[in-house]
């Protein structure tokens, strides 16, 4: 295991819950089915084990819903659908959204499973923020994600 789902591994026995329980192969599939994307395997771990996850002040969104998470678009897939044909949001055609800034913008992950931000007040400019789900998940746990 690496250092970063031990810290995530440890950040969950101090906030139990903040995290669900696993989703299944099944919820996976499906999903990607329906939003025509294949998930990267870091992320399917990821999801596989938690579920979904509050970490820091971001949820990452699986199929499993968390007390705080509101009442509508909490799955990975309903989120995604929301932005890409309720907001009509541009040029994330590709991407499955697995958290929101706060502010109003998605962060999903591209095809190679980078995670990147679309920021609706910079015209829908696209911000990469970490190069993969496990590196987008260190720059939460150490506070660095915006630096």
């Amino acid at each position: 295991m690496s250092n970063v789902l031990m810290a995530v591994q440890e950040y969950q026995d101090l906030y139990p819950e903040d995290f669900s329980t696993g989703s299944t192969s099944e919820e996976l599939e499906q999903s990607e089915k329906i939003l025509n994307v294949q998930f990267s395997e870091e992320y399917k771990k990821f999801i596989l084990k938690y579920g979904a996850a509050g970490i820091e002040a971001h949820f990452i969104y699986g199929f499993k819903h968390l007390p705080l998470m509101g009442k509508q678009h909490w799955t990975v897939t309903d989120k995604t659908l929301f932005y890409k044909e309720t907001q009509k949001w541009p040029e994330i055609d590709n991407w499955y959204i697995i958290s929101e800034d706060g502010r109003g913008n998605p962060i999903g992950c591209k095809p190679d499973g980078s995670v990147w931000l679309s920021d609706h007040d910079a015209g829908f400019e696209q911000i990469k923020l970490a190069d993969s789900l496990e590196e987008f998940l260190h720059k939460l746990l150490t506070d660095t994600l915006y630096e």
